[in-house]
């Protein structure tokens, strides 16, 4: 039965507002300012799902999904109708399967609220509890962090110890009955303040990687049918219980992966995740330190997304080609801002930001360059930086020509002229502190812009 939604559709259809040489932005038709995304879950080519999520400090709880059906261009958002008990549940994240199916897994926010799994057919018009994964356990200790779909009909969900032990249900029926996986499939956990994060986890192939609160690694291989575990190199994956400290996991391949923290820390395996190698990230690093996804189908190739080390706040994208070695920084005229991003290959992805208004703002898109053009990658890019201690702009890039400084009014404040140069280092004692525009330009005529603050 239709349900009654709590807010109106909106269909928007708006052009793409910023945009860059990697990305450009489309409006996810949001009803408030500053509406981000917990989740992002990409069907096919065209079929992708949005979470949506709170984009400021102390607001209200969004329980609203966006769905698009041409690639991410267009977007219907609806809020999510999950009952009478809805003002204490909140949603952890949105699996689709198809342009009118999707999970999604809920979570509790209060004592006595029923979480669990969604299921919509109708493309988000209404949803329905699935019953058989109940996550309604006598010693209250139900949580429900996730749900993934490998196809239409085999899924997993995952929450948090209950009965002693994770409380995981797995279906091979698109949701009509789920069945609780035994503790004896599962790794106990270390103690009662172990347990999952609401959307901490990643998939590639049949195999799924979920962190813990302990910095422990939960996975299967087999659609979450039995489980192992193993230590990741970090404390804590997020939850503010082995520290304050948080990390994401991307595999490009079911042996080779990657771990990033908030810190901008990096780690490497090359077994599943059984064990990991610190990473060396110079203080000039491009890596990020929120979100990080593979390419999937371009080996060792990895996007990630968050604060710049150097500039913090600002915040942007890089990507690695080499299993997270070394790391090139993705600028022209805007940057991505948002922390979640996901790709379906190397022509297809998506990275979250944040509304401005129904009409303006919401998403990323990939603009579908291979990264696999290590040449054109060469020429193209270049990073630029304020190091504040040594008062430089520091520009690197390949034959750079020229590099001209703008303030936030347009002013220019520097121009310079090269002769085919790969670095150039320029003192910024005379800058006033704020925003800056670096356009820089190389002997072959391309060009980059590249925000920059001084403090």
């Amino acid at each position: 039965m239709k349900k009654l939604l709590l807010f109106a559709s909106l269909v928007l259809g708006f052009g793409a507002q910023a945009q860059n040489i990697y990305w450009t932005e489309y409006a996810t038709s949001q009803p408030a300012a500053s509406t981000g995304m917990r989740s992002i879950s990409i069907v096919d080519d065209n079929t992708v799902w949005l979470s949506n999520s709170c984009g400021t400090t102390g607001c209200t709880t969004i329980r609203r999904y966006s769905l698009s059906t041409d690639s991410g261009v267009s977007w219907t958002t609806n809020a999510i109708d999950l009952g009478a008990s809805a003002a204490n549940l909140e949603i952890a994240n949105i699996c689709g399967v198809s342009a009118t199916t999707a999970f999604a897994s809920v979570f509790p926010k209060a004592s006595g609220a029923l979480g669990g799994i969604w299921k919509t057919t109708d493309a988000g018009l209404s949803w329905a509890r699935q019953a058989t994964a109940s996550f309604n356990s006598a010693d209250g200790a139900s949580f429900c962090n996730l749900v993934h779909f490998w196809d239409e009909n085999n899924g997993v969900t995952m929450g948090d110890p209950a009965g002693g032990y994770f409380e995981i249900y797995t279906t091979t029926n698109g949701g009509s009955v789920w069945t609780r996986v035994p503790s004896g499939s599962i790794p106990a956990p270390i103690d009662a303040a172990e347990y999952g994060l609401t959307n901490q986890f990643t998939v590639t192939g049949d195999v799924i990687w979920i962190g813990t609160t302990f910095g422990r690694i939960l996975k299967s291989t087999d659609h979450g049918l039995t489980w192992t575990v193993s230590q990741s190199p970090i404390p804590d994956f997020g939850g503010g219980i082995n520290g304050s400290g948080s990390g994401d996991m991307a595999f490009s391949d079911a042996n080779n992966g990657l771990l990033q923290t908030d810190a901008y820390e990096l780690f490497s395996t090359a077994d599943g995740g059984a064990n990991w190698t610190a990473l060396t990230v110079a203080p000039d690093t491009a890596l990020k330190n929120f979100g990080i996804s593979e390419i999937p189908g371009q080996a060792n190739t990895y996007i990630s997304v968050g604060e710049d080390l150097l500039n913090s706040p600002a915040r942007g994208s890089a990507f690695s080609t080499d299993g997270g070695n070394t790391w090139t920084h993705i600028a022209d005229t805007d940057e991505v801002d948002g922390g979640v991003v996901a790709f379906r290959n190397s022509q297809v992805g998506f990275c979250s930001g944040f509304s401005t208004s129904a009409a303006v703002g919401g998403i990323w898109k990939w603009n579908g360059v291979s990264l696999a053009n290590t040449s054109f990658s060469a020429d193209k890019l270049f990073t630029a930086y304020i190091n504040n201690a040594t008062r430089t702009l520091q520009v690197n890039g390949k034959n750079i020509s020229n590099v001209a400084v703008y303030d936030v009014l347009g002013k220019q404040v520097f121009n310079g002229s090269y002769t085919s140069v790969d670095a150039v280092s320029i003192n910024v004692d005379s800058f006033n502190s704020g925003v800056y525009m670096v356009k820089v330009a190389n002997a072959e005529g391309n060009t980059s812009t590249i925000k920059v603050i001084k403090q």
